[in-house]
C-alpha cells in the first residue's frame, strides 16, 4: 500500500468529516464559509466563475447527487480496485466531496455551500483507500485525469518519492495541465506530487493570514490559501440521504481546491492562456507574506484572487516552477506505487552485498587451499 502524506493529520480531518453536521446550528453555513469573504470572492466571481473549466479531484471519488454539486459532477473514473465502477461518483469517505465542494459547489442561499469557480465543472477520479478494499495508484489517477480532458488537476494528497507519480505529473504537464496539491500537514518537508518541479504546490493559512503550523515547508512550497476551520460539502447528511456539510476541518487538503478554484476563474478569465499563464498570473498576483521573493514557509505568498484576474500580468510560454526531469531508469518497465519501488531498491542493495561476501568468501577459501597445499608438498 502506498504511503500516506502526514497519516496522523489526515485521520484528524477524517474524524471531522464524518460528523455532516455544524458545529453551530444559529450559524448559516454562508457565514462559517469564513474564507470566502477574506478572499472576497463574491467580487472574484462578478468577473469570472469557471465557466468552461474541467477540474479533476483525484481522490475518494465525489458525491454526484448532493444538492450543491448537482449539475457539476462529469462521468469519471473509478480506480480504487473496489470492484464498484460507479465512474467516481460515489464517496464513500467524504474528502473528495468536501475538495469538490470548495472547487465548483453552487450555493443558492445562505445554506448551501459555494464554491470558489461554481461555473467549473469537476472530474471525480477515485483513487483513494475505500472501505479497506486497498488503494490504486495515484500517478494512475493523474495520468487518466490528464489523458481525459482535466485542465486542472488537485491532489489533495501525497506521499514519498515515487517514479511513477514523477511520470504521471511529467505527463500531465505536458498535456497542458495545471497540477495544483497539497504540501502536507505535518509541519516538515512538502511531500511527492507538491515536490516536483511544476506543480503549484498549495500550503495553508490560517485566519489571520498567516502561516498554519502544521503546514509543511520547503523551497517547494509555491502558495499560502485558508486551510483552517473549513466546512464544506459532505457525502451524506444524518439521515442518510445525499448532502450535509462536515465539522470545521483543518488541512493542505483543503488549502489546495480553494487555489485550484481561483485557477479556474483565471483560465476562464484568460481562456487563451496556458496552463504556465495561469499559473503565472496566480504567483505573480500573491499577497507576500515573508521575506521579499519566494521563501521556504509561504512560497510567493498567499493568494490574492481579485488581483489575479485584474492585474496586468506579461504572459510566459514555459512553466515558471520548471518541469521534472528525467526519472532515473525511465524506459524500464513501471513499478507498484505500494512501496515496492523502495523494497525493490533495498533489495538489489541486499543482493549486491551478498554478492560482494560470496566473492570475498570463494577468495579466501582459494587463498586458504593453496597455502595447504604448499605447506603439504613442504614437508
Amino acid at each position: 500500500m502506498r504511503a500516506r502524506f502526514a497519516l496522523a493529520a489526515v485521520a484528524a480531518v477524517l474524524a471531522a468529516l464524518v460528523s455532516p453536521g455544524l458545529a453551530n446550528a444559529a450559524e448559516t453555513l454562508r457565514a462559517k464559509q469564513w474564507w470566502l469573504d477574506t478572499l472576497h470572492i463574491d467580487q472574484a466571481q462578478a468577473i469570472a466563475t469557471g465557466t468552461g473549466v474541467v477540474v479533476a479531484v483525484v481522490d475518494t471519488g465525489v458525491q454526484a447527487d448532493h444538492p450543491d454539486l448537482a449539475g457539476q459532477v462529469l462521468d469519471g473514473a473509478d480506480l480504487d480496485f473496489s470492484g464498484n465502477d460507479d465512474l467516481g461518483r460515489t464517496d464513500l469517505k467524504g474528502h473528495g466531496t468536501a475538495v469538490a465542494g470548495l472547487i465548483a459547489a453552487r450555493g443558492g442561499g445562505p445554506d448551501h455551500a459555494l464554491g470558489i469557480a461554481p461555473g467549473a465543472k469537476i472530474l471525480p477520479v477515485k483513487v483513494l483507500i475505500q472501505g479497506g478494499q486497498g488503494n490504486s495508484d495515484l500517478a494512475d489517477g493523474i495520468t487518466w485525469a490528464a489523458d481525459h480532458g482535466a485542465k486542472i488537476i488537485n491532489v489533495s494528497d501525497g506521499g514519498p518519492d515515487n517514479r511513477r507519480v514523477t511520470e504521471a505529473v511529467r505527463h500531465a504537464l505536458s498535456k497542458g495541465a495545471l497540477v495544483v496539491a497539497s504540501t502536507g500537514n505535518d509541519g516538515g518537508s512538502v511531500v511527492s506530487p507538491a515536490a516536483l518541479p511544476g506543480v503549484l504546490a498549495v500550503g495553508a493559512s490560517d485566519r489571520t493570514g498567516a502561516l498554519a503550523p502544521f503546514s509543511a515547508r520547503g523551497p517547494q512550497v509555491v502558495l499560502l490559501a485558508p486551510g483552517t476551520d473549513i466546512v464544506s460539502t459532505f457525502n451524506r447528511g444524518t439521515d442518510g440521504r445525499p448532502g450535509g456539510y462536515n465539522l470545521p476541518a483543518t488541512g493542505t487538503s483543503f488549502s489546495a481546491p480553494i487555489v485550484a478554484g481561483a485557477a479556474a476563474l483565471v483560465w476562464s478569465k484568460y481562456p487563451h492562456l496556458t496552463a504556465a499563464g495561469v499559473l503565472n498570473r496566480l504567483i505573480r498576483t500573491a499577497d507576500d507574506l515573508g521575506p521579499p521573493g519566494r521563501d521556504d514557509q509561504t512560497g510567493f505568498g498567499e493568494l490574492n484572487v481579485v488581483r489575479a484576474l485584474t492585474a496586468d500580468v506579461p504572459d510566459v510560454t514555459a512553466n515558471p516552477l520548471g518541469t521534472p526531469g528525467p526519472v532515473d531508469g525511465e524506459g524500464l518497465p513501471p513499478v507498484d506505487n505500494d512501496g515496492s519501488e523502495e523494497a525493490g531498491r533495498a533489495l538489489a542493495v541486499a543482493l549486491v552485498g551478498l554478492a560482494a561476501l560470496m566473492v570475498l568468501g570463494a577468495g579466501g577459501l582459494a587463498v586458504f587451499l593453496f597455502v595447504r597445499a604448499r605447506r603439504a608438498r613442504a614437508r
